[in-house]
């Protein structure tokens, strides 16, 4: 599904709510229900002592990324937090940019199962991961 720009910019903005995500500078790629797609833009500071990205980085893209899917299937009202994430790092990466495409596997009443590949602009896999986001009920 094909954002309308303002409904990109609405979602950017929301993206770059947190600080964490502005400092790393996540822009948004795509946006549908249980979907989202992320670019972390590559930035020199991001590389650790051998050259490569840090794979914290890599992480923070996917856990956001997959936030944001678990978010997009949620009733008004109800919040999500990470339960516990893991990931695979398959190649490495030294001066590209990263996509993370996330994907929701399973949304109960309780928690959110999201699936996520980090990527690089020309489709290298660079890490697997998988997530569990618990769903938080609205507060009165």
């Amino acid at each position: 599904m094909i954002m309308t720009v303002e409904e990109h910019e609405k979602f950017q903005s929301l993206i770059t709510e947190s600080p964490f995500a502005e400092l790393l500078g996540f822009e948004v790629v795509e946006k549908a229900e249980g979907r989202v797609l992320l670019r972390l833009p590559f930035q020199d500071k991001f590389l650790q002592a051998i050259g490569r990205v840090h794979g914290g980085a890599i992480f923070s893209l996917a856990d956001h990324a997959c936030g944001w899917a678990a978010v997009s299937t949620l009733n008004p009202g109800y919040r999500c937090a990470t339960l516990e994430m893991k990931i695979n790092y398959i190649g490495a990466v030294h001066d590209e940019d990263c996509i993370a495409e996330a994907i929701v596997v399973h949304s109960g009443r309780t928690s959110i199962v999201i699936e996520a590949d980090v990527k690089t602009p020309t489709g290298r896999l660079v890490a697997k991961t998988l997530a569990t986001f618990a769903v938080l009920q609205p507060t009165t």
